[in-house]
Parts: structure tokens; sequence; C-alpha cells
């Protein structure tokens, strides 16, 4: 899973990734983080343990907020599960940050797969650092299904992301800019990903 690679080297600097786990970054829950938006565009859960026995957690329920998770005081997360996308399927994650290894500004990534007839057989498009908490934007990747990628396809899609989004404002974005950010590398995100699937290139 080659696009797993590509977030991590978005990651902090070699010693915080050599001294940080997967697991820790999920359960950590930072909004700006790579590690929970790839968690949810590649349809991942956790497995949790408690008091109360075993339970696994999807990604779309797992962030419910800035740095918080569904996982209760007694539990603790003790694996990751993530499926294997289709052959074929192409995957890219792109970043905006002020300097590497600073937490991002804008997340995009995108999984795309193609049918026989070069149309959009599956689509997801997640983003971190722009909301309070990571999120897939499952309505702009509806209106990618069954149509083929071209790029006004793409275009209109990030519109619909950006269009979709309630971005938060701080000391190092405004609102209006992790907006229009927010379109400009889900277009990339996008825009890669369907180069990739035509190649068979995760």
């Amino acid at each position: 899973m080659p696009v797993l690679a590509e977030a991590l080297r978005h990651v902090g600097h070699v010693t915080i990734r050599n001294r940080g786990t997967i697991g820790g970054s999920l359960a950590h829950a930072d909004p700006a983080a790579e590690l929970p938006v790839a968690l949810l565009a590649l349809d991942g859960k956790v497995v949790v343990q408690g008091s109360a026995g075993t339970r696994a957690i999807g990604a779309g329920d797992l962030f419910v907020g800035p740095m918080t998770t569904a996982l209760e005081p007694t539990e603790i997360l003790t694996s990751v599960r993530i499926p294997r996308p289709d052959a074929g399927t192409g995957a890219s994650i792109v970043e905006l940050a002020r300097r590497h290894g600073d937490f991002a500004i804008v997340i995009a990534m995108a999984l795309v797969h193609l049918d026989g007839n070069g149309r959009c057989d599956m689509v997801r498009i997640a983003l971190g650092g722009v909301e309070g908490a990571p999120a897939r934007m499952e309505a702009a990747e509806s209106g990618l299904l069954g149509a083929e990628p071209s790029g006004a396809a793409i275009e209109a899609a990030a519109d619909a992301v950006a269009a979709g989004v309630d971005p938060i404002g701080d000391i190092h974005a405004s609102e209006s800019y992790r907006r229009d950010m927010t379109r400009v590398f889900v277009k990339r995100a996008l825009a890669q990903a369907v180069e990739r699937a035509k190649g068979g290139v995760a």
C-alpha cells in the first residue's frame, strides 16, 4: 500500500517517525495529522480492548471532534486494520504546511478505481487540517461515481468539497484561505489518483 508510505513522509521528521506509532497517532486524533486522514480514506478500522471486552470501531465513527475519539476511558487501541484496495486503485495524498514536518493546514487524500469503461466505480476523498476532525467528503464522492474523471469532473468535485466544508480559522490560516486551499489540494489529489488508477499503480 504505497500511499501509506507517501503519507508518512509528511509526518514530522525522522526522529518523530521513529518514536511515534500508528495507533498512537490515531488515538491522539489530531485533526491535522496524516494517519487519521489515511485511515478514513482507506476505510480502515481500529480494534480496542477494555473492561467490557473487545470491539472494532470504523474510521468513520472513530473521530468525533478535535483530539477526541470514540474510545472509552477504560479502553486501549490494540490494532489497526486496513483492507487492501482492489487492484488498479489509484491513491494520492497531498498536503499544505508552512514547513515540511509542521502540522498540516490542509491534507487531501483521494482513492479512485476505474471500471472497464474508464468511469469511476469507487471514489473516496478525505480531509485533514480543515475542520475540527478528519472528514470524508461523501457528497463530492457520489458526484464522481459513474462519471469519466475528466478535468472538468475533477474540478467540479473539488468545488463541491470546498463548498461543503466548515473550515476552522487560526493563527496558521483563515477560514477562507483553508477553503480555497481545500479546493486546490483536493483537485491535485484526485488528478494524481486518477492518473495512478489509469496506470494501475497505487
